[in-house]
């Protein structure tokens, strides 16, 4: 009987102690426990590029450098853009992130990421420049669709008396690389401000957070781009819608 009355009196204290809350079993670690070590280095004559090193213990590193997210706990990323960046570090470990950040500054846009022409002549660098629709390129259409390798419209034709009528005729786009590949479009005497992303290798574009005039929220292809001229084509099968620009104050 003794043996009976000690198994169920052991039998309680077990189901006791396997039923009180998960929470009270476990003491979390303290994030503010977790002392931060990491580094940011900027390589000398090319300050763009930054080495990330994190050495904090038993952590998982997670870095936000502006341009770009990484896991690694070593990295080298690029900074395109001159100016002044923070670079933040977090280290997630039992108890939750610890967070902290660095500030560095950028002397120049990066001559290697930027090394393509097409940046200057879409943006003139960080001074910018502004787009209009090319009301008086010969043969009079701006805007339109085509076959599949139109050079301009050949089907639906629009001038400049189209765009007065859509109200679209006065609008400016602006390209610069202040400190960011930026956009903005003035429509109407309100201007919207967004971003752009160039594929300079497959010749494509996409606005982020606005788009180009009378567009269609698609990515772009660019079919041609110089100093003066900017013709954007939205390419389906057998078929494009055609955007021809120039640069404002330019003459054909």
């Amino acid at each position: 009987m003794k043996n009976l009355h000690r198994f169920i009196y052991l039998s309680l204290v077990v189901l006791a102690v396997a039923c009180r809350p998960y929470e009270d079993r476990i003491t979390p670690a303290d994030p503010n426990g977790t002392k931060l070590d990491f580094t940011v280095t900027q390589t000398p004559g090319h300050d763009n590029e930054v080495t990330l090193e994190s050495k904090t213990k038993d952590v998982i590193p997670f870095w936000d450098y502006g341009f770009g997210t990484t896991k690694a706990a070593k990295a080298v990323v690029i900074l395109p853009f001159a100016g002044d960046f923070f670079i933040k570090y977090a280290a997630y470990a039992t108890g939750g992130p610890k967070t902290d950040s660095v500030k560095v500054t950028v002397s120049k846009n990066d001559p290697n990421y930027f090394a393509s022409p097409m940046w200057n002549l879409l943006t003139n660098g960080a001074a910018g420049k502004t787009w209009v629709w090319a009301v008086d390129v010969p043969g009079g259409y701006c805007f339109g669709n085509g076959s599949g390798g139109a050079q301009k419209p050949e089907w639906w034709t629009v001038g400049a008396a189209g765009l007065k009528d859509k109200g679209v005729i006065d609008d400016e786009m602006k390209f610069d690389l202040d400190r960011n590949a930026n956009f903005a479009i003035t429509h109407n005497g309100v201007t919207t401000k967004g971003s752009f992303a160039m594929d300079t290798l497959n010749t494509t574009i996409k606005i982020n957070s606005a788009d180009i005039s009378w567009g269609n929220m698609v990515t772009y292809n660019i079919i041609k781009l110089n100093a003066n001229e900017l013709t954007l084509v939205q390419q389906g099968s057998g078929w494009r819608n055609i955007w021809i620009f120039k640069r404002k104050g330019f003459v054909f």
